[in-house]
């Protein structure tokens, strides 16, 4: 069974947060080393930021990502790192 995710500018998650409405924050890398942020609320849906252009927005370092998290008020946060798989490193590219 798959959440509802919803794509969404960066000052309406900050808006949800200071609503209380965020219950989780995740950092989840991708298979290409790249770092996403998803912030799930507490009605069960995923958020994920979006660029101005209205794209996935990506990070390059964890350190990047977890940085935006702090600055938006959110001090804990779960990390997913992308599992290694034979001809796939990504951290050490």
């Amino acid at each position: 069974m798959s959440r509802e995710t919803k794509t969404v500018k960066l000052d309406q998650l900050q808006a949800l947060i200071e609503a209380g409405a965020i219950l989780d924050a995740f950092i989840i890398e991708d298979q290409d080393g790249r770092f996403h942020v998803l912030c799930r609320s507490v009605k069960g849906v995923d958020h994920r930021i979006e660029t101005k252009r209205g794209e996935l927005r990506s990070f390059k370092t964890l350190d990047t990502a977890a940085r935006l998290l702090r600055d938006l008020g959110i001090s804990k946060m779960r990390l997913h790192m992308c599992e290694f798989a034979p001809g796939n490193i990504p951290l050490l590219r």
